[in-house]
């Protein structure tokens, strides 16, 4: 069962069209969106895949990059506009952030994360992770495992369930494959770039993922608890990555910044919570994985073929 997934907006543009760019949405490869309405007659030229942007919410992003650009679009029953690529790159970015970040979250409850979901968000800097672990089945209390940090705004954490703990590698557990990226491109060609890889972690069922932001409101803390169900591969990825003033890359789990004292309190509160519905010891570190860790289709399922690809649910390629 998928309860979270994932979706491209892309932006096009064709040579016979100088000026404009066409946004949209597809749950295929934009390649694929692309290739179709290029056989469209009356198209003379073959459209080009410019930039996409993996999502969740995808009609949402769509209709809000629509709506910032209603000004310059050609005709309000297509989705071409009289934009730049620059502009058309830049407006796609910031409604993922907008759509997908941690305001669209609600607060308050426990998100599960299990079955074939595939979570992405979309994070702005100096945000705090914590991850929490109880240390056995009957209980014991919530434990800090962990602080990850967003160095930047549009940096992405990735979650994916998984069948089980050797689908799955840590940079931070030592394991084998914990230093690649599972994903590093967004295309079947292998041309269209991921993001830069910046973390690469594992969570075991019962653990919990506290999701901080603050800043905008003095002594606020607005928290998104996240609880894994199954074991899942956890990615964050940058497309503007920093670094110390020595010059090393900062990393998911650098905490550079200072926990506030809201998310201190915070922290304090999901640390009183009753333990999670489900729990699995954390396996020890993989040094060599008894199988090749899964390829990049594993975690993208629109680089299977096409017969291999899981149902979608009725969101419409555009």
């Amino acid at each position: 069962m998928i309860t979270h997934d994932t979706g491209f907006v892309y932006v096009m543009r064709n040579p016979a069209m100088p000026g404009m760019v066409k946004i949209g949405l597809t749950t295929l490869l934009p390649e694929e969106r692309a290739s179709k309405i290029s056989g469209h007659e009356g198209v003379p030229l073959p459209f080009e895949v410019v930039f996409r942007a993996l999502t969740m919410r995808w009609p949402e992003v769509e209709k809000l990059v629509h709506q910032r650009l209603a000004g310059q679009r050609v005709n309000p029953r297509r989705e071409y506009f009289s934009v730049s690529v620059d502009t058309a790159v830049e407006t796609v970015r910031e409604c993922v952030l907008e759509i997908n970040g941690n305001d669209a979250w609600e607060i308050g409850k426990i998100h599960p994360i299990g079955g074939e979901d595939r979570v992405v968000l979309s994070l702005e800097a100096d945000e705090v992770f914590l991850l929490l672990r109880q240390p056995s089945l009957f209980g014991g209390g919530w434990e800090p495992l962990d602080f990850w940090q967003a160095h930047a705004d549009g940096d992405q954490l990735e979650i994916y369930a998984a069948d089980g703990p050797d689908e799955v590698a840590g940079f931070s557990d030592g394991d084998a494959g914990g230093e690649d990226d599972p994903v590093p491109y967004l295309d079947a060609a292998g041309n269209a770039a991921n993001g830069v890889l910046i973390g690469r972690e594992r969570l075991t069922p019962g653990d919990r993922l506290l999701w901080m932001r603050d800043g905008e409101q003095s002594g606020v803390c607005r928290g998104v608890l996240f609880e894994a169900r199954e074991y899942c591969q956890v990615v964050c990825r940058s497309w503007n990555p920093q670094v110390t003033p020595e010059g090393f890359p900062l990393i998911l789990n650098a905490l550079v910044r200072k926990p506030s004292p809201a998310m201190i309190a915070a922290g304090r509160v999901a640390v009183r919570l009753p333990g999670p519905r489900c729990w699995a010891p954390r396996p020890d570190t993989h040094e060599e994985p008894a199988l090749p860790l899964p390829g990049p289709e594993r975690w993208l399922p629109q680089l299977r073929p096409k017969e291999d690809r899981p149902p979608r649910r009725g969101k419409r390629s555009a």
